[in-house]
């Protein structure tokens, strides 16, 4: 077993050669189908963000049995996530090709209420 404390560069490169790993146009860009004389690719939008970091030092043991001495003390850690967001479809026929968006409501609705309630606590400050 290592018992060496896991530095901060060390486990941003784990993650990094994750994420590396992971991203693939595949996720971008969708398999291929045809459809009433129309091929239909599927478009997404993809997001990574991640975090890491480690420490290490020295101080005070503060145990609960009443140990003044001093204690050292090292961690790590770190995490990410990928969010896949459908965007639209490619949609290609002899003709032409052209982009069919794909309406977010949820996301729509929920910035217009932000919008609407921040405008009303803006409102009922500078009304007074």
């Amino acid at each position: 077993m290592d018992d060496t404390a896991p530095t901060g560069e060390g486990v941003l490169n784990v993650v990094l050669d994750r994420i590396k790993a992971a991203g693939r146009v595949e996720l971008i860009y969708g398999e291929s189908r045809e459809v009433n004389g129309k091929t239909i690719v599927p478009i997404a939008a993809v997001a990574y963000t991640f975090g890491a970091g480690a420490g290490s030092g020295a101080g005070m043991d503060h145990s609960l049995n009443g140990g003044g001495g001093s204690g050292t003390g090292g961690g790590g850690g770190g995490g990410g996530a990928v969010r896949v967001q459908p965007v639209g479809v490619l949609e290609i026929t002899d003709d032409e090709t052209r982009l069919v968006p794909i309406m977010d409501w949820t996301r729509i609705i929920t910035s217009g209420l932000t919008f609407f309630g921040i405008w009303m606590i803006v409102r009922t400050i500078f009304k007074r």
